[in-house]
């Protein structure tokens, strides 16, 4: 099977096997007893979303060295991906312990705590981040004005965005603020984002109009929008992925 094969969400979150086999740099990494080839181990099986062999091998490095808080944070991350929440948690407590400092955890904190459902922390954490380069401050409103969506905080940062911001390969972020500033209409935006090859694109752009939408009370348009966006799931261990298969199912479960 070729490197590029990915493993399916049901795979690292349900049940369905996983049929993505290792590579030859992985046969020769599970050789390795040092603890920078374990890591490395975990890096290519996160690679192929194979989160759980990917968690495995970073317990594994943390047992041959356990003062490596990079490593932490990468196994925190695959923790969270597929919803081992309490694992992830402990992950990025021993980021912090070891000295990372709050700015380097604090993305995926707000991550976490948006995933876990708890926004009034989540953008606490988010604000945490800045300063920050562009790249990663349009990532930061995105989020935080999502956040503040739900639990009616002030939008605090959205006056941080302009035009000229050096967003790097995060269009997909800008297209969703430029919506929530006013710049664009959600129907064009959502043209463009349904128009994308990327599927990682799309899935950011949608998932940021489907929290517009309900802000604005466009209920039933954001569902039609969350659907379109769930079929797009080549890049699902992406957070606005997550974040949008996390509210499909918590919404299936309120409706049960």
């Amino acid at each position: 099977m070729g490197y590029t094969e990915k493993a399916s969400l049901e795979s690292q979150i349900g049940s369905a096997p996983c049929t993505v086999e290792d590579t030859e740099e992985m046969f020769w990494l599970r050789e390795a007893d040092d603890h920078q080839s374990k890591v490395a181990l975990g890096n290519a099986l996160a690679a192929q979303y194979r989160f759980r062999d990917a968690i495995e091998a970073y317990r594994k490095a943390l047992l041959v060295r356990s003062d490596d808080w990079t490593a932490y944070n990468r196994l925190a991350g695959a923790c969270l991906t597929i919803r081992r929440f309490e694992e992830a948690m402990d992950g990025y407590s021993r980021c912090l312990a070891l000295g990372a400092g709050e700015k380097a955890v604090a993305f995926p904190m707000g991550v976490w705590h948006y995933l876990s459902g708890d926004c009034i922390s989540a953008t606490d954490w988010f604000a945490k981040c800045l300063p920050c380069a562009d790249e990663l401050a349009i990532a930061v409103i995105y989020w935080h004005t999502l956040c503040c969506y739900r639990t009616g905080r002030e939008l605090a940062l959205l006056s941080m965005y302009h035009r000229d911001m050096d967003v790097g390969h995060h269009t997909a972020y800008r297209l969703a603020v430029s919506v929530f500033i006013g710049e664009t209409t959600w129907e064009e935006a959502a043209e463009r984002a349904e128009k994308d090859a990327s599927d990682l694109n799309a899935v950011i752009a949608l998932y940021g109009l489907c929290g517009y939408l309900n802000h604005i009370g466009q209920t039933e348009q954001s569902a039609i929008l969350l659907k379109k966006l769930l079929k797009r799931d080549s890049c699902w261990p992406c957070i606005s992925y997550l974040a949008a298969w996390n509210d499909e199912h918590t919404r299936s479960a309120e409706n049960f």
